[in-house]
Protein backbone atom coordinates (compact mmCIF):
# COMPACT_ATOMS: atom_id res chain seq x y z
CA UNK A 1 0.00 0.00 0.00
CA UNK A 2 3.14 2.28 0.36
CA UNK A 3 4.42 1.53 -2.14
CA UNK A 4 1.61 2.42 -3.89
CA UNK A 5 1.11 5.93 -2.80
CA UNK A 6 4.48 6.49 -3.11
CA UNK A 7 5.00 5.98 -6.77
CA UNK A 8 1.35 7.67 -7.25
CA UNK A 9 2.76 10.59 -5.20
CA UNK A 10 6.09 10.53 -7.32
CA UNK A 11 3.91 10.27 -10.76
CA UNK A 12 1.46 13.78 -9.87
CA UNK A 13 4.83 15.36 -8.88
CA UNK A 14 6.59 14.54 -12.14
CA UNK A 15 3.80 14.84 -14.41
CA UNK A 16 3.20 18.37 -12.96
CA UNK A 17 7.17 19.28 -13.22
CA UNK A 18 6.88 18.42 -16.88
CA UNK A 19 6.58 21.59 -19.71
CA UNK A 20 3.19 21.18 -20.97
CA UNK A 21 2.73 20.69 -24.51
CA UNK A 22 0.21 22.81 -25.37
CA UNK A 23 -0.21 26.55 -25.47
CA UNK A 24 1.06 28.61 -22.58
CA UNK A 25 -1.07 30.98 -20.84
CA UNK A 26 1.47 34.09 -20.43
CA UNK A 27 0.52 36.56 -18.17
CA UNK A 28 1.15 40.07 -19.80
CA UNK A 29 1.64 43.37 -18.23
CA UNK A 30 2.09 46.79 -20.26
CA UNK A 31 4.37 49.57 -19.53
CA UNK A 32 3.62 52.80 -20.23
CA UNK A 33 7.12 53.53 -20.32
CA UNK A 34 7.55 52.02 -23.65
CA UNK A 35 5.02 53.62 -25.87
CA UNK A 36 5.72 54.33 -29.47
CA UNK A 37 6.39 57.91 -30.78
CA UNK A 38 7.06 58.45 -34.37
CA UNK A 39 9.78 60.19 -35.04
CA UNK A 40 10.41 62.71 -37.92
CA UNK A 41 14.04 62.93 -37.94
CA UNK A 42 15.46 60.09 -40.63
CA UNK A 43 18.91 58.64 -39.22
CA UNK A 44 21.70 57.57 -41.70
CA UNK A 45 24.50 55.33 -40.33
CA UNK A 46 27.83 56.96 -41.11
CA UNK A 47 30.28 55.06 -40.36
CA UNK A 48 30.33 51.44 -37.00
CA UNK A 49 30.22 54.15 -34.62
CA UNK A 50 28.30 57.42 -35.18
CA UNK A 51 24.84 57.65 -36.29
CA UNK A 52 24.15 61.04 -37.53
CA UNK A 53 20.63 62.94 -38.24
CA UNK A 54 20.30 63.53 -41.59
CA UNK A 55 17.43 66.12 -41.24
CA UNK A 56 16.50 69.41 -38.95
CA UNK A 57 20.49 70.29 -38.74
CA UNK A 58 22.54 72.68 -39.52
CA UNK A 59 25.74 72.25 -42.60
CA UNK A 60 28.60 74.15 -41.95
CA UNK A 61 31.85 73.93 -44.36
CA UNK A 62 34.77 71.76 -43.68
CA UNK A 63 36.80 74.36 -44.87
CA UNK A 64 35.52 77.05 -41.59
CA UNK A 65 37.11 74.20 -39.56
CA UNK A 66 40.46 74.02 -40.59
CA UNK A 67 43.18 75.69 -38.57
CA UNK A 68 44.30 75.87 -34.61
CA UNK A 69 41.31 75.61 -32.23
CA UNK A 70 42.65 76.53 -28.53
CA UNK A 71 41.16 76.42 -24.97
CA UNK A 72 42.65 77.28 -21.65
CA UNK A 73 44.34 74.27 -19.85
CA UNK A 74 41.99 73.74 -16.63
CA UNK A 75 43.72 75.16 -13.75
CA UNK A 76 46.91 76.43 -15.69
CA UNK A 77 44.68 79.42 -17.67
CA UNK A 78 47.75 80.36 -19.35
CA UNK A 79 48.39 77.45 -20.80
CA UNK A 80 46.79 76.35 -24.06
CA UNK A 81 45.39 72.92 -25.37
CA UNK A 82 43.55 72.01 -28.86
CA UNK A 83 43.92 70.24 -31.93
CA UNK A 84 44.69 71.48 -35.25
CA UNK A 85 42.75 70.61 -38.14
CA UNK A 86 44.12 70.25 -41.60
CA UNK A 87 42.71 70.41 -44.87
CA UNK A 88 43.31 66.53 -45.47
CA UNK A 89 41.33 65.45 -42.90
CA UNK A 90 44.14 64.86 -40.88
CA UNK A 91 44.23 66.40 -36.97
CA UNK A 92 47.05 66.59 -34.50
CA UNK A 93 46.97 67.40 -30.51
CA UNK A 94 48.85 70.67 -29.46
CA UNK A 95 49.60 70.20 -25.60
CA UNK A 96 47.63 67.00 -24.72
CA UNK A 97 50.33 64.43 -24.26
CA UNK A 98 48.25 61.48 -23.67
CA UNK A 99 45.25 62.04 -26.29
CA UNK A 100 46.68 61.92 -29.50
CA UNK A 101 43.85 63.12 -32.69
CA UNK A 102 44.49 61.08 -35.87
CA UNK A 103 41.87 62.70 -38.15
CA UNK A 104 38.71 64.51 -38.25
CA UNK A 105 35.25 64.46 -40.08
CA UNK A 106 32.71 66.98 -40.55
CA UNK A 107 28.80 65.99 -41.59
CA UNK A 108 26.35 68.71 -41.21
CA UNK A 109 27.23 69.85 -37.67
CA UNK A 110 28.48 67.01 -36.30
CA UNK A 111 32.29 67.34 -35.75
CA UNK A 112 34.10 63.81 -35.66
CA UNK A 113 37.48 63.54 -34.02
CA UNK A 114 39.52 60.26 -34.35
CA UNK A 115 41.73 59.38 -31.46
CA UNK A 116 43.87 57.31 -29.49
CA UNK A 117 45.71 57.27 -25.94
CA UNK A 118 49.47 57.24 -25.53
CA UNK A 119 51.87 57.08 -22.71
CA UNK A 120 48.80 55.74 -20.83
CA UNK A 121 49.31 52.40 -18.41
CA UNK A 122 45.88 51.59 -19.84
CA UNK A 123 44.67 48.05 -20.92
CA UNK A 124 42.48 49.79 -23.42
CA UNK A 125 44.31 51.58 -26.03
CA UNK A 126 41.92 51.37 -28.99
CA UNK A 127 41.55 54.54 -31.13
CA UNK A 128 38.12 56.02 -29.97
CA UNK A 129 35.91 58.44 -32.09
CA UNK A 130 35.04 61.75 -30.16
CA UNK A 131 31.35 62.69 -31.55
CA UNK A 132 30.47 66.80 -30.80
CA UNK A 133 28.25 68.66 -32.06
CA UNK A 134 29.24 72.28 -32.96
CA UNK A 135 26.57 74.38 -31.30
CA UNK A 136 28.78 77.70 -32.76
CA UNK A 137 31.04 78.71 -35.08
CA UNK A 138 32.44 81.85 -36.25
CA UNK A 139 35.89 82.68 -37.84
CA UNK A 140 38.03 83.30 -34.07
CA UNK A 141 35.35 80.56 -32.19
CA UNK A 142 34.53 77.08 -31.85
CA UNK A 143 31.67 75.81 -29.32
CA UNK A 144 30.59 72.18 -29.16
CA UNK A 145 28.70 69.69 -27.06
CA UNK A 146 30.22 66.29 -27.23
CA UNK A 147 26.89 64.16 -27.08
CA UNK A 148 28.61 61.85 -24.21
CA UNK A 149 28.22 64.79 -21.91
CA UNK A 150 25.85 66.26 -19.88
CA UNK A 151 23.24 68.52 -21.04
CA UNK A 152 24.41 72.34 -20.84
CA UNK A 153 28.04 71.55 -20.93
CA UNK A 154 30.14 73.21 -23.83
CA UNK A 155 33.86 72.78 -25.21
CA UNK A 156 34.83 76.60 -26.40
CA UNK A 157 38.05 77.27 -28.53
CA UNK A 158 39.83 80.14 -29.99
CA UNK A 159 41.10 79.53 -33.37
CA UNK A 160 44.58 81.14 -33.39
CA UNK A 161 46.72 81.25 -36.15
CA UNK A 162 50.56 79.39 -36.36
CA UNK A 163 52.42 82.54 -34.90
CA UNK A 164 50.14 82.74 -31.92
CA UNK A 165 47.58 85.71 -32.99
CA UNK A 166 43.90 84.95 -33.23
CA UNK A 167 41.83 85.00 -36.51
CA UNK A 168 41.94 83.78 -40.01
CA UNK A 169 44.60 81.85 -41.15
Amino acid sequence: MKKCIVLTASLIILYACEPSSGPASAITSRDSSLIDVPDSTSMQIADSVAVLATTDTVTYKADRLVGRWLQPVPGLDKEKQGFLLKKNGKAVSINTYSLVYDKWLLQHDTLLLWNHAEGVHSKDTAATVDTTIIQSLTDTTLVLFPIKAVPGYQEQYTKEKVDGRKGKR
